[in-house]
């Protein structure tokens, strides 16, 4: 009789999201809100709704959300647009 040898691996992962509290974002003039809102850079906007920096730009291009590019081309993302009810609906 043959026997066969299992050998059973098990990964375990986890994740840690580390932001730093640099203060780049600002309190600005938001066109699409009409009032003056908080605007936070694309890496601490994707971490707020929890996708890539990649999706950010995506949406942006698509018109899901409020933006501002600064004049030395730095995309800022509107952060009341981030909880509006349009992100809600992905």
């Amino acid at each position: 009789m043959r026997t066969t040898k299992r050998t059973e691996i098990t990964i375990e992962t986890d994740r840690i999201l580390v932001l730093s509290r640099r203060k780049v974002s600002v309190q600005s003039w938001c066109q699409a809100c009409s009032q003056k809102t908080k605007m936070v850079t694309v890496d601490e906007a994707a971490a707020i709704a929890g996708v890539t920096s990649r999706t950010m730009y995506r949406w942006a291009d698509a018109q899901k959300l409020h933006f501002t590019e600064t004049a030395n081309g730095v995309l800022m993302i509107c952060r009341a647009s981030l909880t509006s009810s349009e992100m809600n609906a992905r």
